[in-house]
């Protein structure tokens, strides 16, 4: 039939995370920046990609064999995204006959790989981490995970806590979020009858750089890629985070999102919730700060030459409140441990 568009399947999924990705930049530049606007948009975004990566991979291998959890971790975990972010994710399935496990594994692997392949279409890098649901350490059955999940605490090394933090913070954006928040229980569960992981946790994110020089100038990278720029992500947001996130963890919130650990914390850490304000107005300042960025590479790190001597100053009092946080987190858990 000549004049016949040839039928290309890889094509067809390939316009329409096109189509995606040409909407992702449009909307971007229509959106009345907020925290939540732009969490919003990126929801959105992942949902509907997630979806044609479910599409593909049931074209080719058939339904999707068993109830799956999909959920994101890192920023888009806790919705701290800025215009442009990287993928941390993982699939954990539910898996009833032992016969078909292997089966069921090789299919919600090659699920990962296409939802990899289909959020980098439409413009998230890849993990450098290798934190994505292409990873058989990310992609399990809900029995798996969970022994894994035990495995990771039993055998506390520095790498096995950052991975149950990392985890921590996942938040279920497709399937039932039963699954992920009974996974959690289990940390609480083991922190009960294990305080010495609450140390553990708090050594692993107690090590902080210092934002602010002697003279009180804000420190820039010496060298690499972004020599000369602030690190916004580790010296002004990870204070807030580690901390919220060890409160969280002590206080059995199950929330990921750090505006949210700081709504839910029990009313005896009244002086913690008193810097919400602080980091709120941090988050919305660095969208503002990164929103003519287009390079994922950049957008963690501030050119501090471009900042007024007003934004200068009011990002140091945002560090030194952070920092302050942290170390009043860190005495609370360490009150904790020693009961």
């Amino acid at each position: 039939m000549t004049g016949q568009p040839i039928h290309d399947d890889h094509n067809k999924w390939q316009r329409r995370l096109d189509e995606l990705y040409r909407k992702r930049l449009a909307d971007m530049k229509q959106l009345d920046l907020s925290v939540e606007n732009l969490h919003g948009l990126h929801e959105k975004l992942m949902r509907e990609t997630i979806q044609i990566a479910i599409e593909k991979t049931e074209s080719e291998q058939g339904k999707v064999p068993a109830h799956f959890t999909f959920f994101v971790m890192g920023s888009a975990g806790r919705a701290e995204q800025l215009q442009w972010s990287d993928q941390d994710h993982a699939i954990i399935f539910e898996q009833e006959d032992a016969a078909t496990k292997e089966e069921n594994q090789a299919y919600f692997l090659k699920l990962g790989e296409e939802i990899v392949e289909a959020l980098e279409s439409v413009g998230y890098e890849r993990c450098d981490g290798n934190v994505m649901a292409s990873n058989r350490k990310w992609c399990k059955s809900k029995e798996d995970f969970r022994e894994q999940l035990e495995g990771w605490l039993r055998e506390d090394t520095w790498e096995h806590m950052r991975y149950v933090l990392t985890f921590f913070d996942g938040r279920t954006i497709l399937g039932p979020g039963h699954i992920l928040s009974g996974l959690k229980e289990i940390i609480f569960n083991e922190v009960t009858q294990n305080k010495q992981l609450l140390q553990r946790f708090k050594n692993n994110t107690g090590r902080m750089r210092n934002g602010i020089g002697l003279f009180g100038q804000l420190l820039t990278e010496t060298e690499g890629d972004h020599k000369g720029t602030f690190d916004l992500k580790q010296l002004a947001l990870f204070p807030y985070v580690n901390g919220l996130r060890l409160l969280a963890i002590q206080e059995e919130i199950m929330a990921s999102e750090t505006l949210k650990r700081f709504e839910e914390l029990p009313d005896q850490h009244s002086d913690i919730q008193n810097y919400q304000s602080s980091y709120r107005r941090l988050l919305e300042k660095r969208m503002v700060w990164q929103s003519t960025i287009q390079d994922y590479d950049k957008i963690h790190h501030v050119d501090v030459s471009q900042l007024d001597t007003q934004d200068k100053k009011q990002l140091k009092e945002w560090i030194k409140e952070g920092r302050e946080l942290y170390h009043m987190v860190e005495k609370i858990v360490g009150s904790s441990h020693s009961l």
